[in-house]
């Protein structure tokens, strides 16, 4: 695969990833902050989701990382 190609998928993974992580706080952001719920429980469960959108993104990164490396071989 050329240089070019490669520089071309890692931009394109770079947008994705970026995007599916900018989504997902905006998203749980905007759930938690209209939930009925106390400012403590609301600040644990945005915590939560902040937790649960890193090791979701760190592992949709890994399978794209992998997916991107096995179409290159």
């Amino acid at each position: 695969m050329s240089e070019e190609k490669k520089e071309e998928n890692s931009q394109i993974l770079d947008k994705v990833v970026m995007g599916a992580i900018i989504g997902g706080a905006i998203g749980s952001v905007l759930g938690a902050s209209i939930a009925p719920k106390k400012g403590s429980e609301t600040r644990k469960d945005i915590a939560d989701a902040a937790l649960k959108a890193k090791t979701k993104s760190f592992s949709f990164l890994h399978k794209l990382t992998h997916f991107f490396r096995k179409k290159e071989n």
